[in-house]
């Protein structure tokens, strides 16, 4: 699919709009896919005197930057390697489950944070990922029509 070209006869507002309509559905398509998608959450070892964790719980790892929380996953594992994670302690999770779940208001969720594809959803977004599964017509694991 071809995206048309903007003659120099047209508008400059002509422009910028079909330019901001185009950067729109770019980022839609992208939170379509990432709702879909299952994630690489790397995990570290308990914290000394932390003991184990229960069966099936996970741990959010957090890193900060410029004033922000970020929790990092990874689409692929060449990301996951890229970025330095461990392929033996990630764990994957389907981005729909994390989004369901996520934990505070002040926490971003960083997708290839060492990419130059990378993304930094803001919390509000995070949480909106589910609406993004429908609009693409996802259906979760266990549901009717997968």
């Amino acid at each position: 699919m071809s995206t048309p070209t903007p003659d120099e006869n047209s508008p400059p507002s002509e422009v910028n709009g079909s330019q901001a309509a185009a950067e729109a559905e770019d980022t839609q398509a992208a939170l379509i896919a990432l709702a879909a998608s299952v994630a690489l959450l790397p995990q570290a070892p308990p914290a000394e005197g932390e003991g184990e964790r229960p069966e099936g719980a996970i741990s959010l790892p957090v890193i900060e930057q410029d004033g922000n929380r970020y929790v990092p996953v990874f689409t692929t594992e060449d990301a996951l390697l890229a970025a330095g994670g461990d392929l033996g302690t990630a764990l994957r999770v389907p981005v729909l489950d994390l989004a369901a779940n996520w934990p505070a208001d002040d926490l971003w969720l960083a997708v290839d944070p060492s990419s130059e594809e990378g993304l930094a959803l803001p919390p509000d977004l995070v949480r909106a990922l589910p609406v993004f599964s429908q609009q693409g017509g996802a259906a979760r694991p266990g549901e009717a029509g997968t």
